[in-house]
């Protein structure tokens, strides 16, 4: 909570009660799910995942406090404190407040210094009080406890994470080890996506809604009612925290319907055809998303970001430049390969920023050994036509090429980059470490 002088305070009495609480729920939740399915051998990793998930959000957490006096994730706790006040207040401008979105809102025309006032610059950015206003929900089952709120989002994001490695071990592409580190040890997704976060909201909704349509699409029943509303969801805090990234979802899942199609095909010829044709209609989509309204504001945005990145020097070295001068769809597209390059493998570990950017360095070099592996061992021809004949695979490395575009092209910090790329990095892994297609063959999901 905050005290007197505005301070950030770690613990008080009912803090410490409602911590206690989440604990005992999380845990005995998390081992009795382990005891269940002990048959289950890649049950193995339930509880370590869980607990890397776990402490890698309060590991976050503390250093924010202790490094940024709480940087945006005290921000958005504390925006959800305010909204948890006005409830009390006044349930009816709660709800005003949770149910519309008035550009033009001025804080004190809700809020007052009795209730409290939200941090301006969150309260006056659309996508960062949506999700302030997400995790206001959260205040009312925490008694407004900052960890337990942590605790539950890493619990969030470690479900979603579980969901994709079970999905992952069903089409046997990896090894299940592999598999684990790919969706539940690596750093950057274990630190930047599971505590009070607008990453953490996306992370998990991008993988949600991947997992949901590659289930739809590869099962023969139609989702349950419960998965119909979490989609929606999914669909829902993506559009108001960043819209673009529906292509970023919605395009990988179309190329898997290409890989499908075209492994009916006998004829090597008529295979291509209708890949090529797919990845150009999805090349056409997300150009047709750059000429649109929605897009050229992204490309001002992206233009603002370098034009202030280049004069402004308070950034230090914590940047980087594309070097790009055209903000045209056609210029996009030729800043294509060095976006993607960029947020694949930078930031380089000689890079300057903070500590944790630096070992984000150390994770992109892994990356970048493991491509290297991935292109000069065994034949790669053989790794490619793995991949295009693979509906996970393909979709893993489609999703992987979208996002990193969106990421490198935006981003101009790396501080900023090693957040937005995280979502990528698990499929990214699948993609460069997937075994033999004889070795694991693709399985139908089973309900």
């Amino acid at each position: 909570m905050l005290d007197a002088e505005g301070s950030f305070k770690f613990l008080g009495f009912v803090d410490g009660l409602s911590i206690l609480l989440w604990v005992i729920i999380l845990f005995w939740f998390v081992n009795s799910t382990a005891n269940n399915n002990k048959n289950k051998s890649y049950y193995k990793y339930y509880k370590t995942g869980f607990y890397v998930k776990f402490f890698s959000a309060i590991f976050f957490s503390v250093i924010y406090i202790k490094m940024y006096s709480g940087g945006d994730s005290t921000a958005y706790w504390d925006s959800a404190q305010k909204l948890n006040n006005l409830f009390w207040d006044s349930p009816l401008k709660y709800f005003q407040e949770i149910f519309t979105n008035n550009p033009d809102r001025l804080r004190y025309h809700v809020f007052n210094y009795r209730i409290g006032m939200p941090p301006n610059w969150i309260y006056k950015e659309d996508e960062a009080w949506f999700a302030a206003k997400i995790y206001s929900i959260l205040t009312f089952i925490t008694f407004r406890s900052y960890f337990a709120m942590t605790m539950i989002t890493s619990f969030i994001s470690f479900r979603v994470s579980w969901m994709l490695f079970e999905l992952i071990l069903k089409h046997r592409v990896i090894s299940e080890r592999n598999a684990a580190i790919a969706t539940l040890f690596l750093p950057s997704t274990c630190f930047w996506c599971t505590g009070i976060t607008k990453d953490m909201l996306i992370y998990s909704s991008l993988l949600f809604l991947l997992i949901q349509l590659f289930t739809f699409f590869k099962s023969t029943e139609l989702p349950e009612k419960r998965n119909w509303i979490l989609i929606f969801l999914s669909v829902f805090l993506i559009l108001n925290i960043r819209d673009f990234m529906l292509i970023v979802a919605i395009g990988p899942f179309f190329m898997a319907i290409g890989a499908r199609i075209s492994r009916s095909r006998s004829s090597k010829f008529s295979k291509w055809l209708i890949q090529l044709l797919f990845i150009g209609a999805i090349l056409g989509a997300v150009l047709s998303f750059l000429g649109s309204s929605k897009g050229q504001e992204f490309a001002k945005e992206a233009e603002v970001i370098q034009t202030d990145l280049k004069t402004n020097s308070i950034y230090g070295e914590n940047k980087y430049d594309l070097g790009i001068s055209d903000f045209s769809p056609a210029g996009m597209l030729r800043a294509m390969p060095i976006s993607i390059y960029t947020a694949f493998y930078r930031p380089y570990i000689w890079d300057d920023g903070s500590f944790f950017v630096r070992l984000s360095g150390l994770e992109a070099l892994i990356f970048l050994l493991l491509t290297l592996r991935f292109i000069f061992t065994r034949n790669i021809f053989n790794k490619l036509n793995n991949i295009r004949n693979n509906e996970l695979l393909m979709t893993s490395i489609v999703f992987s090429l979208i996002l990193g575009f969106f990421a490198g092209y935006t981003s101009g910090l790396f501080g900023v980059l090693v957040r937005f790329k995280a979502p990528l990095l698990p499929f990214l892994f699948l993609v460069l470490m997937h075994e033999k297609q004889s070795e694991f063959s693709s399985l139908d999901i089973k309900k």
